[in-house]
């Protein structure tokens, strides 16, 4: 026996996997829609190609690439001498020593 408050749940339940699957169905179908726009659309790019290939011309470059030379000025080089600085003296820190005491036995 199933009483009327877990049954409801149950409906309720149901009635939230039923809209999750929808809603599921619904993301895979606009996923595989994007997929095939742009399979398509790299199908008629090669098919282009193909039939300049095979009509004997050169595949003409979509976006031709431009190198602008950098122009290079030449600066004098100035060399420095390295100037030698003092050294600083260190000190160093006194240990003082821990007193330790005897242990009577």
């Amino acid at each position: 026996m199933v009483s009327s408050i877990r049954q409801q749940e149950i409906d309720e339940l149901k009635a939230q996997k039923k809209t999750d699957r929808e809603n599921e169905i619904e993301a895979f179908a606009q996923a595989e829609a994007t997929v095939l726009a742009s399979k398509k659309a790299s199908d008629e790019r090669i098919a282009k190609k193909l039939a300049i290939i095979e009509a004997g011309g050169i595949v003409p470059n979509p976006k031709p690439v431009v190198i602008d030379e950098p122009v290079v000025i030449e600066e004098p080089v100035v060399i420095e001498e390295p100037v030698a600085t003092p050294k600083k003296k260190v000190s160093k820190k006194k240990v003082s020593k821990k007193k330790v005491s005897k242990k009577k036995k």
